[in-house]
C-alpha cells in the first residue's frame, strides 16, 4: 500500500523526501554501491597484495590474478561512482 501511495504521489508530482519509499530505497542502493566500490579499500587491498608478493607469501600467479581482479574493480568503482555523482547532481538540479 505504501509503494502504491508513493507511486501515485510521484505521478502527481508530489514527493515528500522523508516519507518517499522510492527515495529511501535509492539512498540505500547508493550507500551499498559506495561501500562495495570504495576507492580507499580497493587501493589498500592492492597495497596488501604487493606486500604479500614482496615478502614471498604468495606466488607470482596469485599476485597477477589478484592484481588484475583489483584493477578491474577499481575501474568499475570509478565508473559507478561517476554515475552516482551525475545522478545526484540531476536530482539536486
Amino acid at each position: 500500500m505504501i509503494l502504491i501511495d508513493d507511486l501515485i504521489l510521484r505521478a502527481a508530482g508530489i514527493s515528500l523526501k522523508p516519507f518517499d519509499l522510492i527515495w529511501i530505497m535509492e539512498l540505500m542502493n547508493d550507500c551499498a554501491l559506495k561501500e562495495k566500490y570504495d576507492f580507499k579499500k580497493i587501493t589498500n587491498q592492492m597495497k596488501e597484495n604487493n606486500l604479500l608478493f614482496e615478502i614471498k607469501e604468495i606466488s607470482k600467479e596469485e599476485y597477477d590474478e589478484k592484481k588484475d581482479l583489483l584493477t578491474e574493480r577499481l575501474i568499475k568503482a570509478k565508473q559507478i561512482l561517476e554515475n552516482l555523482s551525475e545522478y545526484q547532481i540531476r536530482e539536486i538540479g
